[in-house]
């Protein structure tokens, strides 16, 4: 009897199901090959943008915390891998023609130029243990972390009127400065400070405990982790109109550590005349 196989009944050969197989395997190499690529690259992008996204913070942050500082405060600690500052609450204008200079009074009024409202300095008065202070023509940094000092022109502040500030100590002479300005700020210090491979911020914390940089025992949140501390971080100048910039420089390791990005940036501080 003889038979026949028609063409819609005919199977695969060996070699053609050899030759699916690999190129069904090749297919599915690429297609893991790509999956991996694109999962290293997402999250490569994400590593990258979270440093990126710290290091605008603190960039950010540093901006608009120095110009706002007392001037003269800032101070760089250590070889530059720190620097300190004392946030600034009001500054305004005295009128040295209407103090009233007299041994009589337990304190001194110190008539203002412009109204004040009293909400500005609300802070001075939540700790009665930790009065604000009010510096006139402050000259050196030292000056604004040792408190209180009639000799340095640093006063207690007491209380605020509607156009004065009255101070604790009986003023016998005229404040020497040129531009009769005063600031007033509250007896907690601030740092920024490159250790461990970051950057560490301090918020706030007394200033007879300042000035001790790295070793500083408050209270920080970590900033920019992966950078590169071999190199000064922050730096400040002065110029002849007794104003200064601080400037911050650093590099950061991004995409654990493949990567390396350089920041830049520059504050301005406030004129202290």
């Amino acid at each position: 009897m003889q038979t026949s196989m028609s063409a819609g009944n005919k199977g695969f050969t060996l070699i053609e199901m050899v030759v699916s197989m690999v190129i069904i395997g090749i297919i599915s190499v690429g297609l893991i090959n790509y999956g991996v690529i694109s999962s290293t690259l997402y999250m490569g992008t994400q590593y990258r943008l979270s440093a990126l996204e710290e290091a605008r913070f603190l960039l950010t942050r540093f901006s608009r915390e120095l110009p706002n500082t007392v001037p003269m405060s800032p101070r760089i600690l250590g070889q530059g891998e720190c620097i300190e500052y004392i946030p600034m609450l009001y500054v305004g204008e005295f009128l040295p023609d209407q103090l009233d200079l007299s041994a009589r009074h337990s304190g001194t009024e110190l008539p203002l130029a412009h109204p004040i409202r009293r909400s500005l300095l609300a802070q001075c008065f939540v700790d009665p243990a930790q009065p604000c202070l009010v510096s006139i023509y402050p000259r050196k940094s030292e000056e604004l972390y040792l408190g209180a000092n009639v000799s340095n022109q640093i006063f207690t502040l007491t209380s605020v009127g509607s156009q004065s500030l009255t101070v604790a100590e009986s003023l016998l002479r005229r404040p020497l400065t040129p531009s009769n300005r005063l600031f007033v700020y509250q007896p907690f210090a601030r740092q920024m400070c490159a250790t461990a491979a970051q950057i560490r911020y301090y918020p706030n914390y007394p200033i007879n405990v300042a000035g001790r940089g790295v070793l500083n025992g408050a209270a920080w949140i970590p900033f920019a982790q992966g950078v590169e501390s071999n190199q000064p971080i922050f730096s400040l100048g002065f110029n002849g109109t007794y104003s200064s910039t601080v400037s911050m420089k650093f590099s950061l390791k991004v995409n654990q550590g493949t990567e390396k990005v350089e920041f830049m940036q520059n504050a301005q501080i406030l004129n202290g005349q």
